[in-house]
């Protein structure tokens, strides 16, 4: 079996992915990105925040791109939390900071976006190859030295690198791969079961393109507008409630809503999707958790990969692509021979912690 080279493979293309392997690429080294589905693909996690869109996607190169696509303006966050009887709203423009140009975000549609990011990477000169599924690290010593995979025909394939980067996700198959255990939060452990409605109520302008978060006594509903008329609708609860999803998802979403009049009068006129891509009623644990160590000579996580946060605070692209760019950093360093691996990537794991433990702590 013949064996390619590159300086840098990464396994998966989402957001986290396609970061890295372009600020790489960027740097004039040779980067092979290997996803297992074929773009676009379903995924969860359309709630995005200033620092990804104004900070890394302006670096990628994609910043027009996204202005341009019609994606839901979002000015902030609306709650129905706490002891207020009504919505309240967190603006990001109330930071001086945010203020003007970049006091916005976007809702995307994830399927859209990641697609953007990945032939983004495509431009930039990585080797982009979907339908390819890495499900082990080639291994000399205690370095990583490449990636085995299986490619759209069901081969085996095995290429070399100076650096591995496990950027697939929460279902990550190498994560375990660098050493240590995978700890997870005793605090936030939930489940959520979520879908898709055409209709539904919007906020008032201007902040229709906010993310609506609702408390309720048994947990928390996001109500993420997608278009003018497609919404993001999930109720997250507790652990201990698990059973309130259990068996007929229909009816056990139907019930959650009745139990939260906010959400109920937003989906009153609305009609659950139930053909495509959003007609899956889907259920998810949102288990916080990160990893004892982030890498190993050779090898590093990046994303859902090394850790991940409840999802209320729209946490999950932009550690992925933050944690991206940091670790970006680190190995462009290293490859130009600029700092030693071991400094440059515990600097990256200290800042990506830093960062995780923002988002767990509020």
């Amino acid at each position: 079996m013949s064996v390619e080279d590159f300086d840098v493979v990464v396994a998966g293309g989402g957001p986290g992915g396609s970061t890295v392997a372009t600020l790489v690429a960027m740097q004039g080294h040779r980067v092979l990105l290997l996803e297992k589905e074929v773009f676009p693909r379903y995924q969860i996690g359309e709630s995005l925040l200033p620092a990804t869109v104004h900070g890394v996607c302006r670096m990628l190169g994609v910043a027009d791109e996204l202005a341009g696509a019609g994606f839901p303006i979002k000015r902030g966050g609306t709650f129905r939390w706490g002891p207020r009887p009504e919505p309240w709203t967190f603006h990001f423009g109330i930071s001086a900071k945010m203020a003007g140009s970049t006091s916005h975000a976007y809702q995307v549609e994830r399927a859209r976006f990641d697609e953007i990011l990945l032939n983004n990477a495509k431009s930039k000169g990585v080797v982009v190859r979907e339908g390819c599924s890495v499900h082990d690290v080639v291994e000399d010593g205690e370095r990583v030295t490449g990636a085995k995979y299986t490619d759209p025909d069901g081969n085996e394939r095995e290429v070399s690198a100076r650096f591995v980067i496990d950027a697939s996700g929460n279902k990550s198959r190498l994560y375990s791969k660098v050493g240590g255990s995978r700890n997870y939060s005793e605090f936030f452990r939930s489940l959520a079961l979520f879908g898709y409605f055409e209709g539904g109520k919007r906020l008032p302008e201007p902040v229709s393109g906010n993310i609506l978060s609702v408390a309720f006594d048994n947990g928390w509903f996001w109500y993420i507008p997608l278009s003018d008329t497609l919404t993001s609708v999930g109720a997250v609860v507790r652990r201990e409630d698990a059973d309130k999803i259990q068996g007929d998802r229909e009816k056990a979403l139907n019930a959650l809503i009745a139990e939260c009049p906010l959400i109920s009068e937003y989906l009153s006129n609305a009609t659950r999707v139930t053909t495509g891509k959003y007609g899956e009623l889907r259920v998810r644990k949102d288990y916080s958790y990160q990893q004892e160590t982030y890498w190993r000579p050779g090898m590093v996580l990046v994303g859902d990969a090394a850790c991940f946060v409840d999802p209320v605070f729209s946490s999950g692209v932009h550690l992925a692509t933050y944690s991206a760019l940091l670790a970006a950093r680190s190995i462009n360093s290293v490859l130009a021979g600029d700092l030693d691996e071991k400094t440059a990537l515990n600097e990256f794991e200290a800042r990506y912690r830093r960062e995780y433990g923002v988002f767990y702590e509020f």
